[in-house]
């Protein structure tokens, strides 16, 4: 099973993270960055879950095991910025 992580900037150290199974959003929950939303996605994994795709805001890292995430959220975070500095909607 492969599940999306949408992140989304309230304000500045305020982020909403929905988790979403195709239009279906199984949770929502809110964190103060970036890479802590990914962590907190990471651990809580299902025992069936192959990965997510990472979403921050309009721009997507691609599809991430949750090992992954939980080994290197912020380097995840930082390439989520650096796509999202690119392609400003």
């Amino acid at each position: 099973m492969l599940l999306s992580v949408h992140i989304i900037k309230v304000e500045p150290g305020h982020y909403r993270t929905h988790v979403m199974e195709g239009r279906e959003e199984l949770g929502t929950f809110d964190t103060i960055s970036i890479s802590a939303a990914i962590r907190e996605a990471a651990s809580h994994a299902l025992p069936d879950l192959s990965g997510y795709h990472v979403w921050y805001e309009h721009v997507c890292a691609g599809t991430c095991t949750p090992s992954n995430m939980r080994i290197d959220p912020e380097g995840l975070a930082q390439r989520l910025m650096a796509l999202h500095g690119q392609f400003k909607s």
